[in-house]
Parts: structure tokens; sequence; C-alpha cells
């Protein structure tokens, strides 16, 4: 791809990576309000136990977007130095590999992650503290994917020389 042709999916990439990070933001504000509140309810001696459940259902979300916005430029984990001792052959699929690796594991989660989804809607599962429905985190894993897949994507598109 041309960089003329890279440019013109920009605009969309640079929009759809504000949304991420601008939830990715939220996502920690939450995460350190509710840790805030946990710590000055223990520290006057009136825990809230509601705080420590929200806390773990926000800590699954932060991690399953970091592993979904982790592909965008390229940055997820890599087996360079496997790939570095093997034949030329090898090296010159490598990327390929790669890719199709990770696409595949993420529509995995995609696919697995809404099944999730489905059963935890269909036993009305609800959290032990909080009392809201469990597929709210459950979501976060095939959103995660498609968000991966997006992002592998942009990847592919701007940062070929890092894959």
């Amino acid at each position: 791809m041309t960089d003329s042709q890279a440019k013109q999916y920009a605009p969309i990439f640079k929009y759809l990576n504000r949304i991420f990070n601008f939830i990715a933001g939220l996502i920690a504000i939450a995460l350190f309000v509710v840790v805030i509140i946990q710590i000055i309810g223990r520290s006057i001696g009136y825990p809230s136990p509601w705080t420590e459940e929200m806390t773990r259902y926000i800590f699954i979300w932060m991690i399953f977007l970091g592993i979904g916005v982790g592909f965008q430029k390229a940055e997820s984990p890599r087996v360079t130095v496997f790939l570095n001792i093997m034949p030329k052959f090898i090296r010159q699929i490598g990327s390929w590999i790669y890719t199709i690796g990770t696409i595949g594991f993420l529509l995995f989660m995609v696919v697995y992650g809404i099944e999730l989804v489905q059963q935890q809607i269909a036993m009305n599962e609800t959290s032990s503290v909080l009392l809201f429905p469990v597929w709210i985190v459950g979501i976060s894993v095939p959103i995660s994917g498609v968000i991966g897949i997006i992002t592998t994507i942009q990847s592919l598109i701007y940062h070929r020389d890092l894959i």
C-alpha cells in the first residue's frame, strides 16, 4: 500500500483511536475513583464491599481493552528472536504468520466472547454484590477482539516494518 492510499484511511483510524483512548481514559478514571472510595472507607472504618467487586470488573475491562489497543502500533509481544534464527524463507513469511495468527486469535475471542455473553444473558447472571448483569463485564471480550482486529489492520497499513 502506498503512502497516498494509507493517508485516505488516516481520518478513520484517527477517529477510532480517539474513541479507544477516550474509553481507556474513562476506565482509568473510574478505577481511580473506586479505589479512592475503597481506601477512604477502610480508613474511616466503614469499608464498602461493592468497591472490591467494582474494582475487579473495571480492571477486567481495562485489561481486555488493552489487549485490543495493544495492536495499534504493532506493540504487541512478538517472537522476533525466534524468527531471527529461522531460515530466510520462514523469516520472509513471518509477518504473514504473525498477522494470520493474531487475527485468528482475535476472531476466536469475538466468537467465543459472544457465546459467553449469550450464556450470561440466558442464565440471567448477576454480580454478587452490585447485582448488575454480568454480561456487562463479559462483553469486554468480544469488544476487545473487534478492537484488536481493527488495530491490527491499522498496524498493517501504517507500521508494516514493525510487524
